[in-house]
């Protein structure tokens, strides 16, 4: 399979509302911060890789939509009463691939994963197998800022690329051998291959747990 448009995107999280009002208007302003951040990366390398006939989303995370569902959580202790349906809807990791759809977008099948810090190779094993029936893959890792602490200055993150069946001028292919290969986490995979990207040389080989994969410029 062929790679195409790897995108990075960080995101202020005071920022995160105004982009969103500026890149898809009101359209979103119910989904929920996790959503957004999820269609503002998806959207971005959309626009760089081209249309498609028939669409794979396939996108992970560590903690998904963590700060919807501490407010939820936070509302509930507070009142007693059930979540709002709207406040319920935001804590759902998923609900991206259903708004893509919903934007037009030829998406014929979509999946929410959690992973592990280094488990991202599922994710392409999983984008060649949906290559069969999709004509592209738009694989993500998304995650917003402090999901696991309180700390200041995080940006939230929106990594997205795409793979497709057609040639394309970088090549991706599973190695049986990953010892010598360079270690890469499920949160910095896409951004490493992103700055290789911009300007490739030699192939670069990355290794995640017991799965590695190499990424080649064509001639």
């Amino acid at each position: 399979m062929y790679l195409v448009a790897p995108t990075v995107l960080r995101v202020p999280p005071d920022e995160l509302s105004a982009r969103t009002r500026a890149r898809f208007g009101a359209e979103l302003r119910r989904a929920g911060g996790f959503a957004q951040l999820c269609l503002l990366g998806a959207q971005a390398c959309l626009d760089a890789a081209g249309p498609s006939e028939s669409l794979g989303v396939l996108w992970s995370s560590g903690h998904g939509a963590a700060h919807a569902a501490r407010a939820a959580l936070a509302d509930w202790l507070q009142s007693g009463e059930p979540v709002m349906p709207f406040t319920f809807i935001a804590t759902q990791p998923h609900l991206a691939g259903a708004l893509l759809a919903q934007r037009s977008h030829p998406v014929a099948r979509s999946a929410f994963l959690h992973l592990g810090a280094d488990a991202w190779p599922w994710l392409l094993r999983l984008a060649q197998a949906w290559l069969g029936e999709c004509e592209q893959v738009l694989v993500g890792w998304v995650e917003e800022s402090n999901a696991e602490s309180n700390a200041e200055g995080a940006a939230h993150q929106s990594d997205w690329c795409m793979f497709r069946r057609q040639p394309a001028p970088v090549r991706c292919e599973a190695l049986r051998d990953g010892s010598d290969t360079v270690a890469a986490g499920t949160a910095d995979w896409i951004s490493r291959l992103a700055a290789w990207h911009a300007a490739p040389r030699a192939a670069l080989e990355l290794r995640g747990g017991a799965d590695a994969w190499r990424f080649a410029a064509l001639a």
